[in-house]
């Protein structure tokens, strides 16, 4: 796990140094001089292995180490730390530095340590981070055959192998909605008139998030990306941090990979923490969302009271769970599981005791 500084002056440095050697901060196996700032290199005892499943758990336990180690003491800027993901690159050792080519990345070993997760989260105060689900094994596919599931799914069997109808995919399994292109108009509103040095890069891979989102040619993404060059370069602060016309090639690279995976993983939190923009929740006309739905239930009520007809919409999986075991009495979670389709954690969520209490 590798945690960037950045802004570390010779003091911030004396401070990291010391603060490794009586344990405020965990020391790292290597630190790394990468011009302006270091990398904290925390080797592991063992591999992880980067299930999807693991990745917004991992994402986290990274953020909470970052805020931890990004500090009053050991950055210039302490106000402005980097919240990168876990497949951020780093620059590599023995590669020029943003000072030149007489200023080379260096490493320097500091210990011998390799670290568990629950060693990096004991030592961040008050981390809250759940590491259970990294313990969780990753889905397997179904081992039934096709005819055991004409027998155990005869509505499903009709559906997709008779009729042939197209399997519906949800967002989870990689499913996406087409926005309306002033999503796209308003995020580069936001490019020219909010995002600072420190949030250009991500930017403009915000750009292609929101532009796959709304339907937008690659074509146009990449146009729309370059006419930002200037502007983007006018907000240098530090002679050592250009913008240039290479750092928009590199983020466009976000269009060759996987697309949907894209434009579900810059969320509304991951773009504020990259980009330093603030993107405000929906307000629910700036009602509490408690609030907000008490009115329209109440709405809802009002109308079936004078006779209009009102469309309740889809079960919850809540009423969904209820109705499951009201009709198996003696049923287990995962026969609920394999016939309502619902995910593990949704049943186990909702799955009442013999005692009607939630377990």
């Amino acid at each position: 796990m590798v945690v960037d500084v950045d802004y570390v002056g010779k003091q911030q440095l004396k401070n990291l140094l010391k603060q490794f050697g009586n344990g405020v901060q965990l020391r790292p196996t290597y630190l790394v001089s990468s011009g302006k700032g270091v990398h904290l290199y925390y080797f592991l005892q063992e591999p992880v292995q980067l299930y999807r499943n693991r990745e917004e758990v991992l994402a986290e336990l990274k953020e909470a180490l970052i805020r931890r180690l990004w500090n009053d003491t050991s950055s210039i800027r302490p106000d402005s730390p980097d919240i990168i993901g876990i497949y951020q690159g780093f620059r590599c050792v023995g590669s020029q530095s943003k000072l030149g080519v007489d200023f080379p990345v260096k490493a320097y070993k500091l210990s011998e340590n390799r670290y568990t997760l629950e060693d990096i989260k004991a030592s961040i105060p008050s981390c809250k981070v759940d590491l259970a689900p990294l313990y969780e094994k990753p889905r397997r596919k179904s081992t039934v055959t096709l005819e055991e599931a004409k027998e155990l799914y005869p509505e499903w069997y009709e559906k997709q192998i008779v009729q042939g109808e197209p399997k519906q995919k949800s967002k989870k399994q990689g499913g996406t909605w087409v926005c309306n292109e002033a999503l796209y108009e308003w995020w580069k509103r936001k490019i020219t008139e909010e995002v600072k040095a420190g949030g250009r890069y991500f930017s403009i891979m915000a750009l292609c998030s929101y532009g796959l989102k709304c339907g937008i040619s690659e074509q146009k993404i990449r146009r729309d990306a370059y006419a930002f060059l200037d502007h983007l370069e006018s907000l240098t602060e530090d002679e050592d941090n250009h913008f240039s016309r290479a750092d928009v090639k590199d983020a466009l690279r976000a269009l060759k990979g996987d697309r949907k995976r894209l434009s579900t993983i810059a969320s509304r939190e991951w773009i504020e923490d990259n980009t330093k923009v603030t993107i405000p929740a929906n307000k629910r006309n700036y009602r509490k969302q408690e609030a907000h739905l008490y009115l329209a239930r109440r709405k809802k009520e009002d109308m079936k009271v004078i006779g209009e007809v009102v469309k309740e919409g889809r079960p919850t999986a809540e009423r969904t769970v209820r109705e499951w075991q009201e009709s198996h009495p003696a049923g287990k979670k995962a026969d609920c599981i394999r016939e309502t389709g619902l995910a593990k954690h949704t049943v186990y969520k909702w799955w009442k005791d013999i005692n009607n209490e939630n377990i």
